[in-house]
């Protein structure tokens, strides 16, 4: 049963018991025994209440500790005190259980994990035990995976078939490969008897990681049964089990201060395994490991393959969301820092691959596989919930029995003693207690000699550690130094050595312009000088009346200053505040408006007499210079308040901001400085048998641009004058050159048309009839282009037969009809 969180209290005598017997150990001390001390994970019942000479103080341990050295201790006499005879027991718990073992060498089944399998069987009979060759100084080692307080080995020996008996042992504990260079533990020289079990203490604790045992000298064959290592450093398996009660189908297991459930005979999915392992608080899926307790659950996983249903064992870590991220993290919330991946891992089939797992195929490296797989075995951690007995040191006791993480126990000693050390210690989340066990310290700082004319009281009745004494003083003394005095932690009354002086004052000093209040005459009485107005006090405001009738120093003086009447300012005035001009009195200046004040608008009246600072002035109020944007100028008379200044920019800018500031009553110009910001509309490109005229020969804002074409060409489209805009674009649209042209001459009826010095057909003669120059009517030709007109046989030319093609894109002219001859005939 696990003593989880109970609240534990002396076995033996009764809470009023134990509470007396503390009380009369320190006002007698040297008739009993004081409180015994009580090693870590343990408990002491005695066999008194009152333990005199005779007495027993009996240990046990807590569950999953074994006690080692004297389970009990006498209350003998020594000399004029009571003591507990013997040295204190500890509790130890083993920590070379399942642990790796390795040997010199092996034989006939003998292996070395043998001898940390728990069996404690003698008969080797079915390899129980471990056997080296016969070899000189055979030797045989456990690694416990991490260094440990080492207190003591335990060695049960082989018991049969005339096998060669252990003899001249050397037990080493350290971190050295070598065996000779680790400290040594213990030796025995003799030889130890078939099937027995012999405890070896270390003269004191060891630390080391591995424990060695050798038959030093000897040239033979060792052969051992079961090797326990016990450390005080490490708790029991048995907290590390809620309620006491293990989990169906799961093996608990401890190391390094951390408890583990091993769940290796039955399947789960990873949220399945996770839940198992959360039913404990503040338990999760396996996490986090560091380097020595990644080493202790290989090893156990490792030692349990063979017995597996599947390799795999899910691991407490995820990857973060998304396909493509990388990132994996325990369940605390950590970023995993170095992956240990196996062969070709992680690949993340179908995307789905966010969980992972100690693969025992790849030597228990990692591998990613889904989630949802529902025949995986899993490992979960947790702390303990509680710490175990906690130890104390003679003659302290303590209060508090709630022994679950977090909670704190308080150490006190019996009267007459003071604690050294810390008072409390708390419960961590490791399954031990904070800091060490305090001592206590037994201290008499003697009798107080009275001082004359007064007497001591000896408050506590006692002269030991914390006892109170009140010194007082006959009528008209008083007492010098501190009434109250305690025995401190040095052995020494506390303040200095007491005095009765008499104590009676007369009459304080009278003193010119000012006064004297008194609290009293006697010593620690006060006279307080206080002056009238227009006065200062000239030395010590406040006497003291002082052991020996006596008043301390001398007699303050009062002074009569007057500054006189401050002076005034231009364009200001001064007002006493106080009406007066003597001492502390106060002056203020203040100016008229649009003035400001350069100096102290406050001066006082000091105990000198001169006012404590020159006659401020009044000075216009001016703005500093205004700042000048680029590309831009300012326009003003003065910087003065109510001016007024006017920001202008430069041929191409545009102002932006407010163009005027004003100079305000505080000192600063209205509003922010405008900026000037320059306006380009760039340049043409060129334009098609035409031309570009920048008419103020600038392409800034306001800038102004003229289209013109080549002779025979003419504007089209857009427009022939453009203008730079503010918003730096130019206004319109860029026009065209176009080549003027003549369209098709018209025919009257009967008319035959020959058409020279067409682009068309250049240096020949185009000959059309009416009906063809209809069917052509989308030709055009060029300026200078002749038409000669002429008629059909029978018909005869009205009107000018010879056309031009003009500038203005129009045939000179007319066009000539065709006549039949014979119309007057007819």
């Amino acid at each position: 049963m696990s003593h989880r969180g109970r609240t534990r209290s002396p076995s033996g005598p009764s809470a009023l018991a134990w509470a007396l017997w503390t009380l009369s150990i320190g006002l007698s001390v040297g008739q009993q025994c004081p409180l015994p001390a009580v090693p870590l994970n343990s408990r002491v019942s005695l066999s008194s209440s009152t333990p005199g000479v005779g007495a027993t103080a009996t240990y046990s341990c807590d569950d999953g500790y074994e006690l080692f050295g004297s389970i009990s201790l006498p209350c003998v006499q020594q000399g004029s005190r009571a003591v507990w005879q013997g040295d204190l027991p500890f509790c130890g718990t083993n920590v070379a259980y399942r642990k790796p073992a390795n040997q010199s060498s092996s034989m006939r089944g003998g292996a070395a994990p043998n001898a940390v399998d728990g069996d404690k069987e003698v008969i080797h009979d079915g390899k129980r035990c471990t056997e080296t060759g016969r070899e000189p100084s055979p030797w045989w080692r456990v690694d416990l995976l991490r260094e440990y307080p080492v207190r003591a080995v335990r060695l049960t020996s082989r018991g049969c078939c005339g096998h060669q008996l252990l003899q001249d042992l050397e037990i080493r504990v350290g971190n050295s490969s070598d065996l000779q260079r680790n400290p040594l533990c213990a030796w025995y020289p003799g030889t130890i008897d078939e099937g027995t079990t012999k405890i070896f203490t270390c003269a004191r604790p060891i630390v080391g990681r591995h424990v060695a045992v050798q038959m030093v000298g000897v040239e033979g064959s060792l052969s051992l049964c079961e090797v326990e290592v016990f450390t005080t450093d490490e708790f029991s398996n048995e907290r590390c089990v809620p309620s006491g009660v293990v989990q169906e189908g799961s093996e608990s297991a401890v190391f390094s201060r951390t408890c583990y459930e091993f769940h290796t005979t039955k399947g789960a999915s990873y949220e399945q395994a996770r839940a198992s392992c959360r039913r404990v608080p503040g338990g999760d899926l396996l996490h986090a490991p560091g380097t020595a307790h990644n080493g202790f659950v290989l090893s156990e996983l490792e030692r349990r393959k063979p017995k597996l249903k599947t390799q795999l064992v899910w691991l407490g870590a995820t990857r973060d969301p998304g396909y493509t991220s990388r990132t994996w993290r325990w369940v605390n919330g950590e970023a995993v820092g170095k992956p240990v991946w196996g062969k070709d891992q992680p690949n993340n089939y179908n995307g789905e691959q966010n969980c992972v797992v100690l693969d025992g195929g790849r030597g228990w490296q990692w591998n990613d596989v889904g989630c949802n797989l529902d025949y995986l075995h899993w490992v979960c951690q947790h702390q303990p919930a509680a710490c175990g007995s906690p130890d104390r040191n003679l003659n302290t006791s303590i209060a508090g029995g709630d022994h679950v993480v977090g909670k704190s126990i308080t150490y006190s000693c019996p009267e007459g003693h003071m604690l050294v050390g810390n008072a409390t210690r708390e419960c961590l989340n490791t399954g031990f207690w904070s800091g060490v066990a305090p001592t206590c310290k037994y201290v008499d700082c003697g009798s107080i000699k009275a001082p004359e004319h007064g007497s001591v009281q000896m408050l506590s009745g006692r002269t030991t550690h914390g006892a109170l004494a009140e010194v007082t003083c006959e009528s008209n003394y008083t007492l010098k130094g501190d009434a109250k005095k305690k025995c401190g932690d040095e052995g020494v009354w506390s303040g200095e050595e007491p005095q009765c002086l008499f104590a009676w004052c007369p009459e304080p000093p009278e003193v010119a312009g000012g006064r004297v209040e008194m609290t009293g005459r006697k010593a620690g009485s006060t006279a307080t000088y206080k002056c009238q107005a227009g006065f200062i006090l000239l030395g010590e405001a406040v006497l003291t009346c002082g052991l020996g009738g006596t008043w301390s120093g001398r007699a303050p003086e009062c002074r009569f200053v007057d500054c006189g009447a401050p002076a005034n300012t231009f364009h200001g005035r001064v007002e006493l505040l106080n009406a007066t001009t003597t001492a502390g009195s106060v002056a203020r200046y203040e100016c008229e408006a649009d003035y400001w004040l350069e100096g102290d608008s406050i001066i006082t009246c000091g105990l000198d007499g001169k006012w404590s600072a020159h006659t401020p002035s009044c000075e216009l109020i001016t703005c500093e210079e205004p700042e000048v944007p680029n590309g831009g100028f300012v326009i003003g008379y003065d910087f003065n308040v109510h001016s007024r200044i006017e920001y202008h920019c430069e041929p191409g800018h545009l102002l932006r901001g407010e163009p005027t500031r004003e100079c305000n009553s505080n000192g600063e110009w209205s509003s922010r400085a405008p900026s000037c910001q320059y306006v380009d509309c760039g340049k043409f490109s060129p334009v098609p048998y035409g031309s570009v005229k920048l008419l103020n020969d600038t392409t800034y804002v306001n800038s102004e641009v003229e289209f013109s074409c080549v002779r025979n060409y003419r504007l089209s489209g857009g427009q022939a004058h453009r203008v730079c805009q503010e918003d730096g674009s130019w206004s319109g649209s860029t026009p065209r050159c176009e080549e003027i042209r003549c369209p098709e001459p018209v025919l009257a009826e009967h008319a035959i048309l020959s058409v020279t010095g067409n682009d068309r057909a250049y240096g020949r003669t185009l000959i059309r009839t009416a009906a063809e120059s209809n069917a052509n009517s989308a030709a055009t030709y060029k300026i200078s282009a002749q038409a000669k007109y002429r008629c059909e046989r029978g018909y005869r030319l009205i009107g000018e037969g010879l056309r031009t093609c003009e500038e203005s894109g129009i045939w000179s002219g007319g066009v000539p009809q065709c006549e039949c001859k014979y119309k007057n005939q007819e």
